[in-house]
């Protein structure tokens, strides 16, 4: 339980207050003891005075003039009306003889009163105590009436205390009153004086909140004060080290944040239980979960992979860098390269483990396209080289210098031998042309594409130009329809390579007498290029697959009429090239279209082209 807090003026001005009060205090009862004292010493001073005054006087009447005790009585009674004290003869024996004040018939023997056996013994006796003849106290002074006697009387001078009581109590009550007042003033004065002292303190806590509500570019004002001019002053540096500190680590914080976020590689922060210490976006899009959402849940709530949990069982078992990987199925199949590595603290103790996951899925596709385009490759050389290499066989055996005869049906087989040589050759030519193109067009990826505004009517017309022997053979005709205007920002030679491909396979597949029609148009900002036969079309489900390489619909038909499998994967990478599309409509039996579609070129292309 908290004990309450006071603020700082209620702990100074109590304490002033109270300083003051006990100051003021033991002055007065200084004062007062100190006065009691001074009236107390100036009566017995009197009474002295006034006793030794009375001595001799008494001597005389006693010793002298021989005085009868009522004589006496009726001195100290007259003596004692005219100086206002107490005026008392004592016999040796102790006997009363006369009083001012009491009559001495009802007094008693005054000889064991210690004032009196004092002054006995040849002394001056002083003594303060309560009469009970005059039910007072009273202070007594007691001096030896000595005249050539051995049995001295004593005369004794005595006045009232209840006077000077009277006198100190007045003047204790007006201490006490001066006192009331000193302490109210004193009071004000130490409230405006704590107020002074708090009020700087005060306006710095209230300025110093500004600090605390994160506003670290506040400056406190100086107060007067020295020392609080120096708090101010030292609490303003630290406020502007610490902004700097803060904005420091921000950036430093930001700057982490951008790299972690802009990170292509997932990467995860785990504690030694497992939970998730931090996660970026990529990391989190691989187990299609939100950043925020992962933050202290168990790895394994989201990450529901066998092989992945052995992997990090064993990451946290060890502080030597892991490395495997691992396939995650979600929706399609994922190969993730996952490599950790140990965290430690600032005092080198361990406190989890760094998980980097990188996606390799597209990795182990090219390799293992790479392995197939490497086995089809070689399928596709293999089969014309051994076509080639049987028939040389066939014609060295029917040399003459091999045991054969050179006859008119022999020179006939060399000529048909040597034609099926040469398809075979020409069939590795366009072969390796097309992968030396395709390499060529995947080792550059479009940085060597020279974009300019082009017509496209005589790129096209060109393209079919080269086509023009072999639809003559087989009385295909091309028809083309583009009008003049028609313009595209292209690279002529890998456009119209493009257009050739496509128009030399709708000849290619169409059958004899038949016709093959182009069509340019332009549609809003883009431009169609459309390439249709009439051929025996391609079945819906090989349709997603025609752009791969060295895929065919139908195999032997392909390599029949010299295609390579390679034509229209050049296409797709000549039109994404040029930020474009290419789209196929096919059905069996019905004949195929391809349509292009690019970019269309504006008039200020026109004009700067």
């Amino acid at each position: 339980m908290h004990r309450k807090k006071t603020k700082l003026i209620w702990r100074v001005f109590p304490s002033f207050l109270v300083i003051i009060l006990l100051s003021l205090t033991v002055e007065a009862w200084y004062s007062t003891s100190y006065f009691k004292n001074f009236f107390l010493e100036t009566a017995q001073r009197e009474l002295v005075v006034r006793a030794s005054l009375l001595q001799d006087r008494f001597a005389q009447a006693l010793y002298v003039d021989g005085l009868s005790p009522q004589n006496i009585d009726a001195l100290c009674k007259t003596l004692g009306e005219k100086i206002q004290t107490r005026i008392t003869v004592i016999l040796h024996s102790g006997e009363v003889i006369g009083d001012s004040f009491a009559r001495v018939e009802t007094m008693e023997n005054h000889r064991k009163r210690p004032e009196i056996q004092e002054a006995l013994s040849g002394g001056k006796s002083v003594a303060v105590r309560y009469s009970d003849t005059l039910d007072k106290n009273m202070m007594y002074i007691a001096l030896p009436i000595v005249y050539n006697r051995s049995d001295p009387a004593v005369i004794r001078t005595a006045v009232s205390l209840s006077g000077i009581d009277a006198e100190v109590e007045a003047m204790r009550n007006s201490i006490v009153l001066v006192l009331l007042l000193t302490t109210m003033a004193a009071a004000l004065a130490s409230l405006y004086v704590s107020r002074r002292i708090t009020n700087p303190v005060e306006q710095m806590r209230q300025e110093a909140q500004a600090f605390s509500m994160g506003n670290l570019t506040h400056r406190l004002s100086y107060p007067d004060t020295e020392e609080l001019a120096q708090l101010a002053e030292a609490m303003n540096f630290m406020a502007s080290e610490l902004n700097k500190k803060i904005i420091d680590t921000r950036n430093h914080s930001q700057e982490l944040e951008a790299v972690h976020a802009s990170m292509q590689e997932g990467v995860i922060a785990i504690n030694a239980q497992e939970q998730i210490i931090t996660i970026n976006k990529a990391a989190a899009k691989i187990f299609d979960f939100s950043p925020e959402i992962l933050k202290t849940k168990h790895v394994l709530e989201v990450a529901r992979n066998y092989d992945l949990q052995v992997f990090i069982k064993k990451a946290l078992a060890t502080s030597e860098p892991v490395e495997d990987d691992i396939v995650i199925d979600r929706g399609e199949r994922m190969v993730l390269n996952i490599h950790s590595t140990a965290l430690y603290d600032t005092q080198d103790k361990r406190m989890g483990t760094l998980i980097i996951f990188r996606d390799i899925t597209r990795i182990r596709l090219l390799e293992t396209m790479h392995k197939d385009f490497a086995a089809n490759v070689s399928h596709e050389l293999k089969t014309p080289l051994t076509a080639i290499k049987g028939f040389i066989e066939i014609i060295l055996e029917m040399m003459p210098d091999n045991g054969g005869t050179l006859s008119q049906d022999s020179v006939a087989q060399y000529g048909r031998f040597l034609g099926i040589i040469e398809k075979n050759v020409n069939r590795m030519v366009s072969l390796i042309d097309d992968l030396l193109a395709l390499a060529r067009l995947e080792r550059l990826k479009g940085t060597d594409v020279q974009f300019e505004a082009h017509p496209l009517a005589g790129l096209i017309q060109k393209a079919v130009g080269f086509c023009a022997d072999r639809a003559q053979a087989r009385s295909v005709t091309v028809d083309v329809h583009c009008p003049e205007g028609v313009a595209a920002m292209v690279d002529p030679t890998l456009m119209e390579q493009a257009v050739f491909n496509l128009v030399d396979n709708a000849v290619k597949y169409s059958s004899d007498g038949t016709s093959v029609s182009i069509h340019a148009e332009q549609k809003g900002h883009d431009i169609e290029i459309q390439v249709k036969d009439t051929g025996p079309g391609i079945d819906q489900e090989h349709l997603p697959k025609i752009f791969n390489r060295f895929y065919r619909v139908d195999k032997g038909r392909s390599r029949d009429q010299g295609g390579t499998g390679l034509g229209l994967a050049i296409v797709k990478h000549i039109v994404q090239y040029h930020n474009g599309r290419i789209e196929v409509e096919s059905r069996r039996g019905k004949g195929t279209c391809f349509t292009i579609t690019i970019p269309g070129a504006t008039e200020k292309h026109m004009v700067s082209g």
